[in-house]
């Protein structure tokens, strides 16, 4: 595999080395791992994850001297195998493997605990979660509004922004941040997943190599324009993510075509306020949308307020009374549509 990745992918030498060295140590013998093909976990279009068990210790656990690694023993693990090999699958795998060697382990970042191939294609071994977290907010539709947790979803909010913090204080931007790619475990730990697109200093991938497509309804505007990817932008898609939440996975800018975003976006009009969201929650997505990048927070400072509105404990039953409220005096909310597709060409034709 790494003779494939390394004639496809423009790398130095010294990053060669470095990443043989790494995927080595990541590969997982064949008779130490089983995947279940009967157990199919989710089928996209480059690739299908399914259930399988992981014999002995993880090599991820072999690499790292942290404590909490060595859980990944004798355990199921979710297999992600590549349903094509070529360019984009090759760049994808060289990311996700130069993120795991940067990462090593955060409890709100996926774990990726090995590698093989199989049938001549590579299979990717992470930690194994219960649901993602669109699937989750979509399934709470068919409760009644009160019996929606508010603590659960702002602690899922605060764990996702931690992941983030965490993330970009390794300088990765992640660029695909958006509910379908967070996991959640039967505990509810949000785990970030899904760094096909994420940008790391000193990979050598050069900028010429980048797949055109993106989730632009989740990009920022210096994003769309000037192709500009930081934190920042990264904040702008967590208020993206915010609103898939608390609109209870309706799709962003549902309506509009993406052509007509950008325009949308410039004339200073945001998505308005979804039905679940009080008037503090929705401040803090705006603030994530301003145009200027400098005044929009950072991570670290949206985990600070995430983590005081989950310690306000009086607060919550304050939240329906306030929700009501907001109701009554706005009438009922979007309804709940998600039908468009998650990547689209990043084309300055078409914006």
């Amino acid at each position: 595999m790494f003779s494939y990745i390394k004639s496809q992918s423009q790398i130095s030498n010294e990053d060669g080395i470095e990443l043989k060295k790494i995927s080595d140590a990541l590969f997982i013998e064949n008779e130490k791992l089983i995947v279940h093909y009967d157990k199919p976990l989710g089928t996209g279009v480059c690739s299908a994850v399914y259930r399988g068990f992981l014999s002995g210790l993880a090599p991820l656990a072999k690499l790292s001297s942290l404590v909490e690694t060595q859980k990944f023993r004798d355990c199921e693990v979710a297999v992600k195998h590549a349903l094509h090999f070529g360019d984009h699958e090759v760049e994808q795998l060289f990311r996700e493997i130069e993120a795991m060697r940067i990462l090593e382990y955060d409890r709100n970042v996926i774990s990726m605990l090995g590698w093989r191939m199989i049938n001549d294609k590579p299979a990717i071994v992470f930690e194994l979660a219960q649901e993602d977290l669109l699937r989750y907010i979509k399934m709470q539709r068919l409760k009644d509004k009160k019996e929606i947790q508010f603590k659960t979803i702002i602690s899922i909010l605060w764990q996702i922004a931690q992941g983030m913090e965490f993330i970009s204080s390794k300088n990765i931007v992640h660029r695909d941040l958006a509910a379908r790619n967070v996991l959640l475990t039967n505990d509810f730990q949000a785990k970030i997943s899904d760094f096909g697109l994420a940008v790391i200093n000193n990979t050598g991938i050069k900028e010429t190599t980048l797949i055109k497509k993106f989730p632009v309804r989740w990009l920022s505007i210096e994003a769309i324009v000037e192709k500009l990817f930081s934190e920042k932008s990264d904040v702008w898609a967590f208020g993206v993510l915010m609103f898939e939440v608390f609109s209870l996975g309706q799709d962003p800018y549902a309506g509009i075509e993406t052509r007509q975003i950008l325009g949308f976006l410039r004339s200073g009009e945001r998505m308005s306020r979804p039905e679940l969201a009080t008037n503090e929650m929705y401040e803090m997505m705006c603030r994530c949308w301003e145009e200027n990048l400098e005044t929009r927070p950072k991570f670290e400072e949206l985990v600070a307020k995430l983590h005081d509105v989950l310690e306000g404990e009086s607060g919550y039953s304050k939240y329906y009374e306030e929700l009501e409220l907001l109701q009554n005096q706005e009438g009922s909310g979007p309804s709940n549509v998600n039908n468009s597709e998650a990547l689209e060409v990043l084309d300055d034709n078409s914006l």
